[in-house]
Parts: C-alpha cells; sequence; structure tokens
C-alpha cells in the first residue's frame, strides 16, 4: 500500500463509526455456513460486526490502525467473537489454506488475491463477493472509482469465480435505504468439496 493511499484511509476510518452492512450481506446471511469467517478490507467492521451478531467467529483485516482500533474496542465492549487483524493485504496473505467456512470481501478488488481467497475457503465454504462496477466510475467519477482498477467490468466477477460453484450473482444499481446509489457487481460461490 502507498503512503499516499494509506494516509487516506486512516484519515477517513480516524473517529468514525461502524456504518450498516451492506445489503447484500444481510441479504445472504442465511446461505452462508456457520463457523470461522474472514472479512478482508474491514474498515471499521460494519459487516463483521453484523457476522458476528448472528454468531460466526471472525477475523477482520484491514490496513488501516485507526479501523481495526475502533472495531477492537466495540467487539470487546459488545463481546462479539471478533479479532480484528492489521495487515497488508497488498503485501501478504497471512492466513492459511483451508481455513475459513466464509470469506467476506466487499467494497474491495485486488485481482491478484481472488487465488489465495479460494485457497483460505475450506471446502464447501463460501465466499462473497460485492464490490463496484465500471458504470460506477463512470457514473460517480470521484476518488479512487476513477481508476479501473479498483472497480469490475461487466461478468468479471462471474469469470473470476468460475472455479467455485456459483450461489447468486447479480450486477445492477443498488439503492440503498439512505436514497444513495452505485453500481455494483455481487456473487456467492461455494468452494467445491
Amino acid at each position: 500500500m502507498n503512503f499516499e493511499r494509506r494516509t487516506t484511509w486512516e484519515e477517513r476510518h480516524r473517529g468514525s463509526t461502524p456504518g450498516d452492512p451492506e445489503p447484500s450481506v444481510i441479504e445472504l446471511l442465511p446461505l452462508l455456513p456457520r463457523g470461522a469467517a474472514l472479512d478482508i478490507a474491514a474498515g471499521t467492521g460494519r459487516n463483521a460486526i453484523a457476522l458476528a451478531r448472528a454468531g460466526w467467529r471472525v477475523v477482520a483485516a484491514d490496513f488501516s490502525a485507526p479501523g481495526m482500533r475502533t472495531l477492537a474496542n466495540l467487539a470487546a465492549h459488545q463481546e462479539l467473537a471478533i479479532s480484528a487483524m492489521l495487515v497488508d493485504l497488498e503485501a501478504s496473505f497471512p492466513f492459511r489454506p483451508n481455513s475459513f467456512d466464509v470469506i467476506l470481501n466487499v467494497s474491495y478488488l485486488d485481482r491478484d488475491l481472488v487465488p489465495m481467497l479460494k485457497t483460505a475457503l475450506r471446502p464447501g465454504g463460501a465466499l462473497l463477493f460485492d464490490t463496484y462496477l465500471n458504470d460506477e466510475a463512470d457514473e460517480a467519477g470521484h476518488g479512487h472509482l476513477r481508476n479501473t482498477r479498483f472497480t469490475l467490468g461487466h461478468y468479471e466477477l462471474r469469470a473470476l469465480l468460475s472455479d467455485l460453484e456459483l450461489i447468486r450473482y447479480r450486477e445492477g444499481l443498488v439503492v440503498y435505504p439512505n436514497g444513495k446509489r452505485a453500481w455494483r457487481g455481487t456473487a456467492l460461490a461455494r468452494r467445491r468439496d
């Protein structure tokens, strides 16, 4: 992670609190296998908290120290089964193969990481992937989304997960309860036994 990008995210998470979980996480929660979960690029933990409250044991990984501190404090205060882990996933992937029943990859895209996420799943484990489409960069034209490195092309997510069993897949405009809109690609895929 370069210094400028790290500084931007550190500032964004400093003093912030976890927001609402991504709607796809709540929607697909009943389809996720129980057990150990990994939430990558967890930020302040909005999705990790939802999983822990629903009974999963969660490892939340992010490179933002303020984000991980916020989450660790909240998890301790609310007695949630969340381990906050400070890690730069662009520099290393510290998770062993066959470690997790569920992996969340929400609002983050590092194509080189996808094979490692699949390997970290246990057989029968599920990967919930939900992030921005190129349409978001075209429409919003703001921040890091101007760079297609951080957004998916149409049907790209389907191709990235083609060796997994696809349970749910969609692409399109998401309208959030607060009225915000975003173009997103969402997939729930299972590692075959």
